[in-house]
């Protein structure tokens, strides 16, 4: 269980620190990422997908391109040129700010070519875009990992997007409803206390469209965006199931041949 900050150990500190201000309004969180269309009016709007201070959920069958999708997302939230690729997805508020981009599952190779395809969206290596291979390590290894970025790092307070890919590689069980609450909890203190958007992949039970185990289940409880990758044949489309306000209409997208370019990383002084 992670630890209550010490300012509200006690229980008068937590009751007197929830108190709800009846007198004056909360604005709504500034937008971390957009999906950008036209309403029924013919007006461009700003569909929220990620506001700072909340996460969100992206999931989808195996091979429907889920990580494409999470690549062509903070390529456009970064920029560059980006917007060639998609004009619709925005990144807002995020030039002074990190955007880390963290890979659970797969080997240096992919995790390269994943991250070569955003440098390449991009058209440079983005000065704030760092990039975290955790495959090797334990679930509470790399649970130590994300505790150290949101509460310990140099860069804690300048986070802007985290994204996991994938949340199920964080748990020993993803059908233990303790793990599940546990992890669930930690996304949203992390998020809330660095003020950053947290948004991660997660797979689909068999035949449905549920995230995977009681992962699955708190999780989409607690999302304030849960969208869902579809694959035909060869184009993937990233739809909202569910959102705290309108869902952003569906944006189709097909994978152009691609060739991994010999690209150095390198994000300058990287020894958090």
């Amino acid at each position: 269980m992670y630890e209550i900050p010490s300012k509200v150990q006690q229980p008068k500190d937590i009751f007197q620190d929830s108190v709800v201000d009846l007198r004056h309004d909360v604005p709504r969180p500034p937008l971390a990422i957009s999906f950008g269309d036209y309403n029924d009016y013919g007006t461009p709007q700003e569909y929220f997908f990620g506001t700072f201070g909340n996460i969100s959920l992206i999931k989808g069958e195996e091979k429907v391109r889920k990580s494409f999708a999470k690549s062509l997302i903070l390529a456009c939230a970064t920029g560059g040129t980006a917007n060639n690729y998609s004009e619709r997805i925005k990144g807002h508020s995020l030039k002074d700010k990190w955007i880390v981009d963290i890979d659970t599952e797969q080997d240096p190779y992919y995790v390269k070519m994943n991250t070569n395809r955003i440098i390449d969206m991009v058209g440079h290596i983005p000065p704030n875009y760092l990039a975290l291979q955790l495959r090797k390590h334990t679930p509470e290894q790399r649970l130590a990992v994300l505790e150290y970025l949101f509460e310990k790092s140099p860069i804690k307070d300048k986070l802007g997007i985290v994204f996991i890919d994938g949340y199920v590689d964080l748990l020993k069980d993803f059908n233990s409803n303790i793990e599940s609450n546990e992890l669930t909890h930690r996304l949203m203190k992390w998020s809330a206390i660095s003020n950053s958007h947290i948004s991660g992949i997660l797979h689909l039970n068999p035949g449905t469209q549920k995230g995977r185990g009681h992962l699955g289940t708190i999780l989409q409880q607690k999302c304030e965006t849960i969208a869902i990758v579809t694959k035909d044949e060869e184009r993937s489309t990233i739809s909202c199931q569910r959102a705290r306000g309108i869902n952003f209409p569906p944006l189709t997208f097909e994978i152009d041949r691609y060739k991994p370019k010999d690209i150095e990383i390198s994000n300058g002084d990287t020894s958090f």
